[in-house]
């Protein structure tokens, strides 16, 4: 029996599955938009490590202001200031991403710096390996060439 190649019978056969050239094609398709959407979803997380710090940084500074305003003599290293938590978390609150240090701290001056947690998920973001805020709201960033990336971390 001779079956034409485009009768019912050959139709209904080549209906039940896909042929090895349209899963390369669906594969290699897949591997396109995971290579395009994987490095910006990291970006993405980097960035919320990033406004972790910040934020921390912010509060730390209010913080600070808020107790110096209340004792105008001994300014920033009054006994009332509050000590503050050294690391910072992720929403859990069980692993550190980011180190908060105060540094240049006297009554009238502060310099708070945020870098990542070595092995932490922040510690691999080179663009903002050191993030700065001073008692005059100046605000910086180097990376981890140690080159300014003030505009990118803030």
């Amino acid at each position: 029996m001779n079956v034409h190649p485009t009768s019912p019978a050959t139709r209904a056969a080549r209906a039940g599955g896909f042929t090895l050239i349209e899963l390369l094609i669906a594969v290699v398709v897949l591997s396109l938009l995971l290579a395009i959407a994987v490095p910006g979803y990291r970006e993405q997380v980097r960035k919320g490590y990033r406004s972790l710090a910040t934020t921390a940084l912010m509060d730390r500074a209010a913080r600070l202001e808020r107790c110096a305003a209340l004792d105008p003599v001994a300014g920033f290293t009054a006994a009332n200031c509050p000590t503050f938590p050294s690391n910072v978390t992720d929403e859990t609150g069980n692993t550190a991403l980011w180190q908060i240090a105060i540094s240049n701290r006297t009554a009238t001056t502060y310099t708070l710096q945020a870098t990542p947690v070595t092995g932490s998920p922040a510690a691999g973001d080179t663009t903002c390996a050191v993030i700065r805020l001073t008692h005059t709201g100046a605000r910086s960033a180097t990376n981890s060439s140690n080159a300014d990336s003030t505009a990118r971390c803030w």
